[in-house]
């Protein structure tokens, strides 16, 4: 079986630079310049960030938003770009890192100013907090807003009053996550694997997740049984138990972890989370998104960012050219990324992937958590 390699998603964006491209170029003197406004929950290095602003970026080159994949490049590195059909500004919440109430209200206020002063045709919102705060501001203005990312179902944050017809100026893409089909398959790949443990950070971003996987226990629709959650902010409450539970269970459902702190309350960095855990656990372990299985976690049936970022600029794109009204586009979830497995994670824990390929889409050769 052929396997894609971890930069795919990239590439895409660069193989869009061809035909499709010329095609959209030969109209777009026809169409007006509009005016685009991104804000993400979280930083530019964040991985799952990179992932959606991938997805944006193809819907952009895709439909002639941008002339070329410099130019989506430009957006990735400056947060701004201007093409002949468009002027895209993009502003990041940092809320992870900046996540106390205060920091949060100060970076709302300035981004909403930064909105107001664009005049934006259609804002795009990614993920809870952008989703939350900025979104709030913005409802029942006349600002079309298109999120994604929401963990959850978005009705929480009363931005719409249902999925179908959401019945006011906010749409966008949630994410249902593939938990059961997460573990189905580290349940192939390891078949004496009864029991699991979640481990997560106490955010916006995991205690949905944490809800799910625990409804789906109770309904005993999950392929092992879950022993315990672990839902914490303080690292040394996270490496503890994380070391108990990993001598008790046989495998564990890592979800966020990126807004840990250490005993004097300062952030720990995600990535510093993972390596203390590659390094120190030798049970396997499933996760909800590739941003994970590229960390260096072993395995996700993937609520791809890519697939997140793509279909929100599908619906704005639909509210731009066609005047579609917001009020009435269902919210809508994207179809299950691929099936990822991490070949270094699984040749620490001695699982032998030879006689497995075929139940995997694509092999990720690094872990990001390890530099390596």
């Amino acid at each position: 079986m052929s396997t894609r390699p971890v930069d795919h998603l990239r590439r895409r964006l660069l193989a869009l630079g061809g035909a499709a491209i010329a095609s959209n170029l030969a109209f777009a003197s026809t169409k007006p310049t509009v005016r685009i406004f991104i804000v993400c929950s979280y930083s530019r290095d964040y991985i799952w960030s990179k992932s959606t602003q991938d997805g944006v970026n193809a819907g952009l080159l895709k439909y002639g938003y941008l002339d070329k994949s410099d130019q989506a490049e430009k957006l990735l590195s400056n947060d701004a770009v201007e093409s002949s059909r468009a002027v895209i500004r993009k502003s990041w919440m940092d809320t992870k890192r900046r996540n106390s109430r205060s920091e949060i209200a100060i970076t709302t206020e300035r981004i909403v100013r930064e909105i107001r002063a664009f005049k934006p045709d259609v804002v795009m919102l990614g993920d809870d907090n952008a989703a939350n705060y900025i979104g709030n501001q913005l409802l029942g203005t006349k600002i079309p807003v298109v999120f994604w990312g929401i963990n959850g179902l978005p009705l929480k944050y009363g931005l719409i009053e249902n999925l179908d017809t959401p019945g006011g100026n906010i749409t966008g893409v949630w994410q249902s996550g593939y938990y059961k089909e997460s573990l189905e398959l580290l349940k192939r790949l390891v078949p004496k694997a009864k029991t699991f443990a979640i481990l997560a950070c106490d955010s916006e971003t995991s205690r949905p997740s944490v809800k799910m996987l625990e409804q789906l226990a109770k309904r005993g629709v999950l392929p092992m049984s879950l022993a315990e959650s672990v839902v914490t902010n303080s690292m040394e409450e996270y490496k503890s138990r994380a070391l108990a539970l990993s001598r008790q269970v046989d495998s564990f459902f890592v979800l966020n972890h990126d807004t840990l702190r250490d005993a004097k309350g300062r952030y720990i960095d995600m990535l510093e989370v993972g390596r203390w855990y590659l390094e120190n656990i030798r049970i396997p372990e499933a996760s909800n998104e590739d941003q994970f299985v590229k960390e260096g976690m072993l395995l996700t049936a993937n609520d791809s960012g890519f697939n997140q970022g793509h279909l929100a600029f599908e619906m704005a794109r639909l509210i731009l050219e066609q005047g579609l009204n917001p009020a009435r586009m269902a919210v809508r979830t994207p179809d299950r990324g691929p099936y990822l497995v991490n070949r270094r994670r699984a040749n620490q824990l001695g699982i032998d992937l030879s006689g497995s390929m075929y139940l995997i889409d694509e092999i990720i050769e690094t872990s990001a958590a390890l530099r390596r």
